[in-house]
């Protein structure tokens, strides 16, 4: 079973980014970050402790734009390919992640006249060659269940680096903070082996459209 999952993943990213490759307008985003022993919910209310091993995540993420004001209203949805590399500090080898999503932006705020800024969701999958040192600690030491193959969720909050930063070149670019989520969505899905819980990172990132 875990085969026919792992071999469906790399098929279905196979196809979506040949389709995103043969297009012309894309995102482009690099990332960097550290696993956080906090849970999701607490980190969205602001609590951005780092876990003390500081095993983090770098990566390089593909995106293309699906639709632009959706019933016109100021949301955005693009389509997501990416690749994570988790630094495990020694405590196990290093890996990579691999991640399939749909990502919704939010873009209409009091000051985006001034400064363009967007609220960011992504919902999607998320295949690792190893589980990630926090999230199998946190799991067995609950005797839960661990999967290389979870659900992906992708947070993010950015506004306009060329307004940020007074650059014309980064015009068509942006500059935030993110959490890259990892979970079984409480156990509830035999798809994600039942897992209940996962692993969270705070990151900063740069995205272009190009």
């Amino acid at each position: 079973m875990k085969i026919i999952k792992l071999v469906t993943l790399y098929a279905i990213i196979f196809l979506i980014t040949t389709d995103v490759l043969a297009q012309d307008k894309l995102y482009y985003r690099i990332f960097g970050g550290l696993a956080t022993d906090t849970d999701l919910k607490k980190i969205v209310r602001g609590n951005l402790n780092v876990d003390d091993r500081h095993t983090g995540i770098i990566g390089f993420e593909l995106g293309k734009p699906l639709i632009e004001n959706i019933y016109d209203l100021p949301v955005d949805f693009v389509a997501k390919v990416g690749l994570i590399r988790h630094l495990e500090q020694g405590l196990q080898n290093d890996f990579n992640q691999y991640t399939l999503s749909i990502k919704a932006y939010y873009k209409k705020f009091p000051w985006s006249y001034k400064i363009p800024t967007r609220l960011g969701f992504a919902n999607g999958l998320s295949y690792a060659e190893r589980i990630p040192f926090v999230e199998r600690e946190s799991l067995e030491n609950r005797n839960r269940n661990t999967s290389h193959l979870l659900h992906h969720i992708d947070l993010s909050f950015d506004m306009n680096a060329g307004d940020l930063f007074h650059s014309n070149q980064l015009t068509d670019c942006y500059f935030g903070i993110g959490i890259s989520h990892r979970s079984g969505i409480f156990g509830d899905v035999k798809f994600y082996g039942e897992v209940n819980g996962g692993s969270n990172y705070n990151m900063l990132f740069l995205e272009c459209l190009k």
